[in-house]
């Protein structure tokens, strides 16, 4: 129930200065207040207007303003004589007054909210702030009542001056026709005077005489014919404009399948480039070998003379022919390369996810800006950070830059993390993360750790316990995490919400109680660490696999494992990029770190592994699962079991 609160300071000042003027009356009396205090109580009785109240005030005078504004519109959509009509003003006034109700109604929202924010738990401010924004709703709904009675007059009024003027016209046709003979034309017939009776007023005129019947159908029919040509003409330029627009969202749809068809071909042509500049360059190394070994040069042009000079003779098999160098040849030749900047994955979300990204995590400090901006520009479509880096205003920079250069925003998939510190305010991580990067939403927000560590400890990110281990508290629980997050899809700060770190314990844990399913589960993966019992779990329940530390750590730990160099030897390419190439038949994304631009352009360019490739590989994984020897090579000291089999 709203309780009303009066001012009575009025009252009380009229009491106090009635007990003073008594005091004063009589003889040696003292004053009640002295004249420095009545001062200083004058100048405290100064209201000092809260934020609140001075945007209520804002607020009320908007709503009179446009009250006025009204009441002038209700004067004009009143009239009802065509001569006084003034449409355009009456439609300026209609748009004007539309804005204003949309802006109040905005300003009243803001209002609310700020009153929500100022008083989050009920106080007896809160409730009359509450009962303002009662009071302001309601005067801006009367406003946009009456503003509907008027337009509803306006229409009635011209439908009334339309059907006046059909009347009209109408009545006076007949008149005409019937006054005049059937073969005449009232351009040129002689006017028809009528001629006055026996004792009529001679002065007197006939309203419904020939000429008058005349001019006054002329006069009709050239305004109805003025307002039908008006008619026609802006039917004509409504037709235009339809028309023009028509063409010209033909045009654009022209122009965007002609800029996806041109970056296909960029695509294809950058394929081709690159398959030919490493068949040339196995052509040479295999040239080089040739050449060193004389006695081969000589008895391949032995055979050469040997077929000119005998065409019909049989081959000697003895001798080493260029039929044995293609097939020795064409194993040198590197596998068909995919881009895979190119390539997405679709997330339950609807969004498509590129099948690749540029990792940040330990990038080195002062080229972050640099590797962001020249990744993008080169055709990465997926930037990977976290508040937890430390270098999100660096990536954010680089954002900036590319995006300068042409890159267009929504081409782009960034990726940031909330940190354990934040996991119990997960909008004020996103809001710290936002302002580093310099954006206004990103396209995924995940859970970097499933865990809390102390907010107000001695460190923003690592707070510690006097002891020196991470300050953690253990009463926790993740699903609360996950409940906010899902609140932040309504904010428009995100368009998809997701994992990290998450083993299929704790997403056991976290599944029934979840209204959004997680869209990533972001894990370290690689052959050494393939985790196929969390991938099985996502698969089955739609949550995408997004791997990091494909190559095992910084330093590349998994360049000398067996199955990889024997690919890379079988496909003529470098460790590294089978290691990459390993979660494209896996349907995952990877995420590539480096900040040298070479290694950044040469980590778009994969292979395609064929079966037995990935056999090899999977069975090194096994082989390691069996016999314990798995490796995690990030694994933070938290003293918290996660639920990772390797390390409970």
């Amino acid at each position: 129930m709203a309780v009303a609160i009066n001012d009575r300071t009025a009252e009380f000042r009229h009491i106090v200065t009635a007990a003073q003027r008594k005091q004063a009356a009589k003889p040696g009396s003292q004053k009640l207040l002295s004249d420095a205090q009545r001062s200083a109580a004058t100048r405290g009785s100064q209201p000092r207007r809260s934020e609140f109240a001075r945007h209520a005030a804002e607020i009320g005078r908007g709503i009179s303003a446009t009250m006025g504004k009204l009441q002038k519109l209700a004067q004009l959509a009143k009239k009802r004589s065509l001569f006084d009509d003034n449409p355009v003003e009456v439609n300026e006034l209609t748009f004007i007054i539309k804005q204003d109700l949309s802006r109040l109604n905005e300003d009243i929202r803001n209002l609310q909210a700020l009153s929500k924010r100022l008083h989050p738990k009920p106080d007896q401010e809160g409730e009359n702030n509450k009962n303002i924004l009662l009071l302001l709703q309601g005067k801006l709904g009367d406003v946009s009542a009456n503003f509907k009675d008027v337009l509803e007059i306006r229409t009635k009024n011209i439908q009334a001056s339309r059907s006046r003027t059909e009347a009209f016209v109408s009545t006076v046709g007949q008149h005409a026709h019937a006054s005049l003979p059937p073969s005449a034309s009232p351009l040129y017939s002689t006017p028809n005077r009528a001629t006055p009776s026996p004792g009529a007023d001679l002065i007197s005129l006939n309203p419904m005489g020939g000429d008058q019947q005349l001019q006054l159908q002329m006069m009709e029919e050239g305004q109805n014919t003025y307002i039908q040509q008006r008619g026609q003409a802006i039917e004509a330029i409504e037709s235009t404009i339809n028309e023009l627009g028509s063409i010209f969202g033909q045009l654009a749809a022209m122009v965007s399948e002609q800029s996806e068809m041109i970056q296909r071909i960029d695509a294809n042509t950058e394929d081709v480039v690159d398959n030919v500049e490493g068949a040339q360059k196995e052509l040479l190394k295999y040239w080089s070998r040739v050449s060193s070994n004389r006695w081969l040069i000589a008895k391949m042009f032995g055979v050469l003379v040997c077929r000119l000079l005998y065409p019909s003779a049989p081959a000697n098999t003895d001798l080493f022919t260029p039929d044995d160098i293609l097939p020795a040849l064409a194993a040198r030749i590197p596998s068909r390369t995919i881009r895979m900047a190119n390539k997405t994955f679709k997330l339950n979300t609807g969004q498509d996810i590129p099948a690749l990204g540029l990792g940040t995590w330990q990038s080195e400090p002062g080229k972050v800006k640099e590797a962001v901006a020249y990744a993008l520009k080169a055709g990465y479509k997926l930037i990977d950070c976290a508040y937890c880096y430390a270098n999100e205003e660096e990536v954010g920079q680089g954002l900036a830059e590319a995006f300068a250069a042409g890159v267009k925003r929504e081409d782009i998939f960034v990726v940031t993390k909330v940190w354990a510190t934040y996991t119990t305010r997960c909008e004020l991580g996103l809001d710290k993360s936002l302002q580093k990067l310099g954006l206004d939403y990103v396209d995924l927000f995940l859970v970097h750790w499933p865990l809390l560590m102390n907010p107000e400890g001695n460190d923003d990110r690592f707070p510690k316990l006097p002891n020196g281990e991470r300050d953690i508290i253990r009463s926790h629980n993740h699903v609360d995490t996950w409940k906010q997050m899902e609140k932040l899809l309504a904010t428009g700060k995100t368009k998809a919400i997701g994992v990290s770190n998450y083993s299929k314990r704790y997403l056991e844990q976290l599944l029934p109680h979840a209204t959004v399913i997680p869209a990533v589960n972001q894990i370290e993966n690689h052959p050494a660490l393939p985790q196929q019992e969390i991938v099985d779990l996502c698969k089955e329940k739609g949550i995408h696999i997004m791997a990091y530390s494909p190559l095992g750590s910084t330093g590349g730990p998994l360049f000398t494992a067996e199955p990889v160099v024997k690919i890379a030897e079988k496909h003529g390419v470098k460790p590294a990029t089978v290691l990459l190439s390993y979660h494209l038949p896996r349907g995952s994304t990877v995420l590539a770190k480096s900040v040298t631009p070479e290694r950044i352009k040469e980590n778009m360019s994969l292979i395609d592994l064929d079966g037995e490739d990935m056999k090899l590989l999977n069975d090194y994984s096994d082989k390691l699962t069996k016999e314990g020897k798995l490796q995690r090579f990030v694994y933070p000291p938290f003293g918290v079991d996660f639920g990772f089999p390797d390390k409970s």
